[in-house]
C-alpha cells in the first residue's frame, strides 16, 4: 500500500511520529498536524462572521447559522470552529487586534489550550 491513513491524537504524538522519519519539524509543525473541533455558543452574528471569515483566510473553517451567514438583523448564532491548533491560534493572532470578537477569541483558545490533544 502506497499511503494510509494516519491519526495523530496528540501534539506529542505528531512529534514522535515525524521525528521518526528524520524530519527537522521546528516547534510548529507538530502542532499542525492535530485538528481540534470547538463548540463557541451565543455570538452576535457580526463576531460570528468575522471569526468564520478568518478562519477561512487560515484555510480552516467555521460553521455559523444561515442567519447570521445571511447578515439578518439581530442574528446570534452558535458556532463550530474547526482547524489544526496551529490555525486556531493563528486565527487569534490574526484578529488580535479587534476587540469586538476578544471574548469569543479568548473562549475557543482556552477550549484548545485545555484540550487533551495539546496537553504533553
Amino acid at each position: 500500500m502506497l499511503a494510509e491513513k494516519i491519526v495523530f491524537r496528540t501534539v506529542r504524538d505528531a512529534a514522535e511520529a515525524i521525528d521518526l522519519l528524520g524530519a527537522s519539524h521546528g516547534t510548529m509543525m507538530p502542532y499542525r498536524a492535530v485538528h481540534v473541533n470547538v463548540l463557541i455558543r451565543q455570538i452576535p452574528g457580526t463576531a460570528a462572521r468575522s471569526i468564520k471569515t478568518a478562519y477561512n483566510d487560515v484555510g480552516a473553517e467555521a460553521a455559523i447559522s444561515s442567519q447570521a451567514y445571511h447578515r439578518e438583523e439581530e442574528a446570534v448564532t452558535d458556532m463550530i470552529a474547526m482547524g489544526t491548533v496551529y490555525q486556531h491560534r493563528e486565527v487569534k493572532r490574526v484578529l488580535q487586534d479587534d476587540p469586538s470578537v476578544q471574548k469569543w477569541l479568548q473562549a475557543i483558545e482556552q477550549v484548545v489550550d485545555n484540550s487533551p490533544e495539546v496537553k504533553e
